[in-house]
């Protein structure tokens, strides 16, 4: 019998890597990423993995990474996780950036949900879409303008599906991660300024006093796939150390906010 197998979109690197790995253990995995160096570093590690090079704003890119993951067993898991990040407020950002963060952010989920839903549909599978949201979807940030609207529209494209599609046994759920160790975090606080200040400011937005790590959320999206996880439908489920369970005002220290956009650049 020919194992099941996934699509992870944005799977070379951070928190899609790890999915990759851990769904790795019991299904064919499709990797879609638009850096080939880092789907070929990924293939090197886990050589069972395919790969798909390309945008997901383009549904020919999502389309084949569904075909290819025909290919190695019946498609049951989708998940939606690449994502961009471009600070700016509302007053600042332009229209490339308009484009490239909500084309992103939400059309890819979205094409990636039809597509994944007309392969389900096509094959009477009882599939499972996982999309990766954020505390930003429940809470906004300065400079966040992009990625907060994207992420909470999101979370209502999962209740949507979960509201359409429930009745033939099809899932969507969402993982909401707080601040995890990821290279793309980082990155964003190595251009703050004070790194170390950055992350010692995002720990104290969790009464854990920790960050996630990409393993941990990988592991959330494997149980929201799994059999074990039929009943929960149409849920975002916060993976965030306790984050939103609490009001807090961001930055913690305000010294350490952004303080022009070149600074977000």
């Amino acid at each position: 019998m020919m194992p099941a197998s996934a699509v992870v979109t944005g799977g070379a690197s951070g928190i899609g890597r790890e999915i990759v790995r851990v769904l790795c253990a019991d299904r064919h995995v499709v990797a879609v990423d638009l850096h080939a160096g880092a789907l070929a570093d990924l293939v090197a590690e886990l050589p069972d993995v395919a790969t798909i090079c390309g945008d997901v704003r383009d549904a020919g890119v999502l389309q084949r990474a569904a075909d290819q993951a025909t290919l190695g067993g019946p498609l049951d898991a989708w998940v939606n996780n690449a994502a961009v990040v471009r600070l700016g407020a509302l007053h600042e950002v332009d229209a490339a950036e308009i484009d490239l963060v909500v084309g992103t952010n939400l059309v890819g989920p979205l094409l990636g949900s039809q597509i994944a839903l007309k392969t389900f549909l096509a094959t009477g599978t009882a599939g499972s879409i996982v999309n990766i949201s954020s505390i930003h979807a429940r809470a906004s940030f300065p400079g966040y303008a992009l990625y907060d609207t994207c992420k909470g529209a999101l979370e209502s494209l999962t209740r949507y599906v979960c509201v359409e599609y429930g009745h033939l046994g099809i899932r969507c759920n969402a993982v909401a991660p707080g601040a995890v160790l990821t290279p793309a975090g980082a990155r964003l606080a190595d251009g703050s300024g004070d790194p170390e200040g950055a992350w010692e400011d995002t720990r104290r937005l969790s009464p854990m006093n920790r960050l996630s790590t990409a393993e941990e959320i990988a592991r959330v999206v494997a149980f929201l796939v799994s059999d074990a996880a039929f009943s929960i439908n149409g849920h975002v489920l916060a993976v965030d150390n306790g984050m939103a369970a609490r009001s807090n005002t961001f930055p913690a220290d305000p010294t350490i906010a952004f303080a022009s956009r070149e600074t977000r650049a």
